[in-house]
């Protein structure tokens, strides 16, 4: 397992590359709790990338690690690669849909839901918007992470009302 710092720096790399080419992404899932501060770690890169970026995306990510074979279990994503990179699993998701209840529920990330990112290493790195993310561990049946979420939004309106006192 690589540290926070070796993920951290994988990311900055691809966030290099991806801002350089113009592509429309977002980091999603764990990341981007971490980014947000929710959580203290996390496994994986989660990237979230729009339909219409995901193979300049793939080619982009392919000359920098290497591509693994990948089921994407039981979502209907357009595209769903899995990449290590450095050692790093990187998974990049475009056109993500999940099957709950044989619905298939549209989660792709679009444009207008990339209204914040942080800066890491001097590279902008944009997220996913959180309610969307509550939205999705609803449907994956994920309660840690929605719990995570909730308590984390209950404590910044919190905030917000103390701060307007």
């Amino acid at each position: 397992m690589k540290t926070i710092n070796e993920k951290i720096k994988v990311l900055t790399n691809i966030a290099k590359q991806f801002n350089k080419d113009n592509i429309v992404w977002a980091v999603g899932a764990s990341t981007m709790l971490y980014c947000r501060n929710i959580v203290a770690e996390f496994n994986d890169l989660d990237l979230m990338v729009v339909e219409k970026d995901a193979l300049k995306a793939k080619e982009i990510l392919m000359n920098m690690g290497d591509l693994k074979e990948s089921t994407s279990g039981s979502y209907a994503t357009k595209y769903f690669y899995e990449f290590i990179i450095a050692g790093v699993e990187v998974d990049v998701m475009a056109g993500f849909k999940i099957i709950k209840d044989d619905v298939i529920y549209d989660c792709s990330l679009k444009v207008e839901d990339i209204k914040e990112s942080v800066l890491i290493n001097d590279e902008d790195v944009p997220l996913d918007l959180l309610d969307n993310w509550l939205y999705y561990y609803k449907l994956m049946d994920r309660s840690q992470k929605v719990s995570l979420i909730e308590n984390y939004l209950a404590k910044q309106q919190l905030t917000n009302r103390e701060e307007k006192k």
